[in-house]
Protein backbone atom coordinates (compact mmCIF):
# COMPACT_ATOMS: atom_id res chain seq x y z
CA UNK A 1 0.00 0.00 0.00
CA UNK A 2 1.22 3.31 -1.36
CA UNK A 3 -0.98 5.57 1.17
CA UNK A 4 0.86 8.66 3.51
CA UNK A 5 1.22 7.58 7.13
CA UNK A 6 0.06 10.58 9.95
CA UNK A 7 2.16 9.86 12.73
CA UNK A 8 0.98 11.47 15.94
CA UNK A 9 3.49 12.77 19.14
CA UNK A 10 4.96 9.62 20.31
CA UNK A 11 4.66 7.47 17.31
CA UNK A 12 8.01 7.94 16.95
CA UNK A 13 11.25 9.07 18.54
CA UNK A 14 10.33 12.35 17.25
CA UNK A 15 8.12 13.13 19.47
CA UNK A 16 8.19 16.83 19.45
CA UNK A 17 6.34 17.61 16.17
CA UNK A 18 3.81 15.81 14.25
CA UNK A 19 5.21 13.84 10.76
CA UNK A 20 4.31 12.58 7.99
CA UNK A 21 6.09 10.31 6.47
CA UNK A 22 5.75 6.48 5.01
CA UNK A 23 8.34 4.76 7.66
CA UNK A 24 9.91 6.24 11.12
CA UNK A 25 13.51 6.00 11.24
CA UNK A 26 14.31 6.82 14.60
CA UNK A 27 17.58 6.99 14.14
CA UNK A 28 17.25 10.17 12.06
CA UNK A 29 15.16 11.71 14.95
CA UNK A 30 18.47 11.99 17.34
CA UNK A 31 19.17 14.81 19.27
CA UNK A 32 21.91 17.45 17.99
CA UNK A 33 24.16 19.41 19.69
CA UNK A 34 22.93 22.65 21.97
CA UNK A 35 23.34 25.41 19.49
CA UNK A 36 24.33 29.04 20.85
CA UNK A 37 22.25 31.00 23.27
CA UNK A 38 20.13 33.66 21.88
CA UNK A 39 20.41 37.05 22.43
CA UNK A 40 18.60 38.31 25.31
CA UNK A 41 15.50 39.69 25.07
CA UNK A 42 13.59 42.81 26.00
CA UNK A 43 12.75 43.44 29.87
CA UNK A 44 8.83 43.20 30.25
CA UNK A 45 6.71 45.96 32.05
CA UNK A 46 6.99 45.84 35.66
CA UNK A 47 4.03 43.49 37.43
CA UNK A 48 1.35 45.32 39.66
CA UNK A 49 2.56 45.77 43.49
CA UNK A 50 2.04 42.93 46.04
CA UNK A 51 0.13 43.04 49.30
CA UNK A 52 2.00 44.09 52.10
CA UNK A 53 3.49 41.43 53.99
CA UNK A 54 2.82 40.69 58.06
CA UNK A 55 4.92 42.59 60.39
CA UNK A 56 8.08 40.87 61.48
CA UNK A 57 9.24 39.76 65.12
CA UNK A 58 10.53 42.16 67.27
CA UNK A 59 14.04 42.37 67.18
CA UNK A 60 15.94 41.87 70.18
CA UNK A 61 16.72 45.07 72.60
CA UNK A 62 19.90 47.22 71.82
CA UNK A 63 23.03 47.82 73.69
CA UNK A 64 22.28 51.03 76.45
CA UNK A 65 23.38 54.09 75.29
CA UNK A 66 26.15 56.63 76.52
CA UNK A 67 24.87 58.34 79.94
CA UNK A 68 23.71 61.86 79.19
CA UNK A 69 24.18 65.09 80.77
CA UNK A 70 23.20 64.67 85.01
CA UNK A 71 21.04 67.68 86.41
CA UNK A 72 20.42 66.02 90.04
CA UNK A 73 22.66 68.97 92.09
CA UNK A 74 21.29 73.12 92.16
CA UNK A 75 21.55 75.93 93.80
CA UNK A 76 19.91 79.38 93.70
CA UNK A 77 20.15 82.20 96.14
CA UNK A 78 19.43 86.20 95.99
CA UNK A 79 19.99 88.93 97.88
CA UNK A 80 17.76 92.12 98.59
CA UNK A 81 19.74 94.12 100.62
CA UNK A 82 22.04 97.08 100.02
CA UNK A 83 24.63 96.04 102.00
CA UNK A 84 28.72 96.70 101.88
CA UNK A 85 30.65 94.47 100.27
CA UNK A 86 34.48 95.19 101.42
CA UNK A 87 37.71 94.75 99.63
CA UNK A 88 38.76 91.47 98.97
CA UNK A 89 35.81 90.23 101.30
CA UNK A 90 33.07 87.26 99.83
CA UNK A 91 29.64 88.55 98.38
CA UNK A 92 27.07 86.79 100.59
CA UNK A 93 23.94 86.41 99.12
CA UNK A 94 20.96 86.60 101.88
CA UNK A 95 18.49 84.31 100.28
CA UNK A 96 18.20 81.01 99.23
CA UNK A 97 15.77 80.06 96.58
CA UNK A 98 16.25 76.11 96.47
CA UNK A 99 19.25 74.05 96.50
CA UNK A 100 19.35 70.49 95.46
CA UNK A 101 22.78 68.99 96.85
CA UNK A 102 24.95 72.00 96.81
CA UNK A 103 24.50 73.69 99.81
CA UNK A 104 25.56 77.42 101.02
CA UNK A 105 26.25 78.96 103.55
CA UNK A 106 24.60 82.58 104.11
CA UNK A 107 27.25 83.50 106.96
CA UNK A 108 30.63 83.00 105.15
CA UNK A 109 28.90 83.31 101.15
CA UNK A 110 30.48 80.11 100.40
CA UNK A 111 28.58 77.00 98.70
CA UNK A 112 29.74 73.47 98.38
CA UNK A 113 29.28 71.13 95.68
CA UNK A 114 28.32 67.39 96.93
CA UNK A 115 29.83 65.45 93.73
CA UNK A 116 32.61 65.11 91.24
CA UNK A 117 31.29 66.51 87.68
CA UNK A 118 31.48 69.75 85.56
CA UNK A 119 29.15 72.49 86.99
CA UNK A 120 27.33 75.79 85.01
CA UNK A 121 27.25 79.28 87.16
CA UNK A 122 25.38 82.53 86.48
CA UNK A 123 25.60 85.60 88.34
CA UNK A 124 24.55 89.40 88.11
CA UNK A 125 25.22 91.66 90.79
CA UNK A 126 24.26 95.56 91.19
CA UNK A 127 27.50 97.48 92.63
CA UNK A 128 27.78 101.08 94.00
CA UNK A 129 30.85 102.75 93.72
CA UNK A 130 31.40 104.12 97.46
CA UNK A 131 34.88 105.89 96.56
CA UNK A 132 35.13 109.58 96.94
CA UNK A 133 38.57 110.27 96.11
CA UNK A 134 40.01 111.13 99.69
CA UNK A 135 37.05 113.67 100.43
CA UNK A 136 34.74 113.43 103.07
CA UNK A 137 31.81 114.92 101.05
CA UNK A 138 30.88 114.65 97.71
CA UNK A 139 30.65 117.91 97.15
CA UNK A 140 34.18 118.62 98.30
CA UNK A 141 35.52 117.12 94.97
CA UNK A 142 35.43 118.44 91.79
CA UNK A 143 35.99 115.53 90.11
CA UNK A 144 34.88 111.83 91.83
CA UNK A 145 37.72 109.12 91.37
CA UNK A 146 36.60 106.37 88.76
CA UNK A 147 36.48 103.00 89.07
CA UNK A 148 35.56 99.28 87.89
CA UNK A 149 34.06 97.21 89.98
CA UNK A 150 35.01 93.39 90.06
CA UNK A 151 34.29 90.39 91.57
CA UNK A 152 36.07 86.69 91.28
CA UNK A 153 34.52 82.88 91.75
CA UNK A 154 37.35 81.15 93.37
CA UNK A 155 37.50 77.96 94.80
CA UNK A 156 38.63 78.19 98.13
CA UNK A 157 38.92 74.57 99.41
CA UNK A 158 40.12 72.26 98.99
CA UNK A 159 42.66 75.11 97.76
CA UNK A 160 42.63 78.74 96.36
CA UNK A 161 42.05 78.31 92.26
CA UNK A 162 40.65 81.32 91.05
CA UNK A 163 37.58 80.56 88.08
CA UNK A 164 36.21 83.54 86.84
CA UNK A 165 36.10 87.14 86.98
CA UNK A 166 33.67 89.68 85.95
CA UNK A 167 33.48 93.21 86.24
CA UNK A 168 31.43 96.21 85.49
CA UNK A 169 31.35 97.10 81.93
CA UNK A 170 32.51 101.11 82.79
CA UNK A 171 34.22 102.79 85.49
CA UNK A 172 31.53 104.27 87.56
CA UNK A 173 32.16 107.81 89.60
CA UNK A 174 31.12 108.08 92.80
CA UNK A 175 27.29 106.42 93.84
CA UNK A 176 27.29 105.41 90.13
CA UNK A 177 25.49 101.70 90.03
CA UNK A 178 26.94 99.69 87.74
CA UNK A 179 26.18 95.73 86.83
CA UNK A 180 28.46 93.22 87.49
CA UNK A 181 27.35 89.87 85.74
CA UNK A 182 29.25 86.38 84.27
CA UNK A 183 29.15 82.73 83.87
CA UNK A 184 31.13 79.76 83.78
CA UNK A 185 31.69 76.31 83.62
CA UNK A 186 33.79 74.43 85.74
CA UNK A 187 35.18 71.09 87.00
CA UNK A 188 35.13 70.36 90.57
CA UNK A 189 35.85 67.27 92.75
CA UNK A 190 33.18 66.49 95.86
CA UNK A 191 33.00 68.51 98.63
CA UNK A 192 34.93 71.44 97.03
CA UNK A 193 33.49 75.10 98.30
CA UNK A 194 33.55 78.03 96.35
CA UNK A 195 33.01 81.67 96.45
CA UNK A 196 32.54 85.02 94.91
CA UNK A 197 35.67 87.87 96.31
CA UNK A 198 35.15 91.68 96.09
CA UNK A 199 38.23 92.45 93.94
CA UNK A 200 37.54 95.98 92.98
CA UNK A 201 39.99 97.73 95.12
CA UNK A 202 37.55 99.91 97.28
CA UNK A 203 34.44 98.48 98.88
CA UNK A 204 30.74 98.57 97.37
CA UNK A 205 27.55 98.41 98.13
CA UNK A 206 24.88 96.63 96.45
CA UNK A 207 21.90 98.33 95.26
CA UNK A 208 18.43 96.71 94.74
CA UNK A 209 17.21 96.83 91.53
CA UNK A 210 13.50 96.72 91.34
CA UNK A 211 13.61 93.45 94.06
CA UNK A 212 17.41 91.98 93.85
CA UNK A 213 20.44 93.58 94.09
CA UNK A 214 22.45 90.11 93.42
CA UNK A 215 21.52 86.46 92.36
CA UNK A 216 23.41 83.31 91.58
CA UNK A 217 22.38 79.81 90.42
CA UNK A 218 24.77 76.68 89.92
CA UNK A 219 23.99 73.72 88.27
CA UNK A 220 25.78 70.49 87.80
CA UNK A 221 25.67 69.54 83.68
CA UNK A 222 27.73 66.70 83.96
Amino acid sequence: MNEDIVLEKNDCCCNDITIIKRSCNCRSCEVGPTGPTGPTGATGPTGPRGIQGVTGPTGPTGPAGATGGSFNASLMVHDKSNSIVPINEAVKFNNTNLYNGITYDLNTGEFTVPSDGLYIIHWWVNAKNRKQNGFEKLEDSEECEKHALGIELHQVYPNDLLIAHSSTHNKLAYCETGTINGNAIFSAKAGSTFKFINTSGIDFSLVPNDLYSAAMSVTRVN
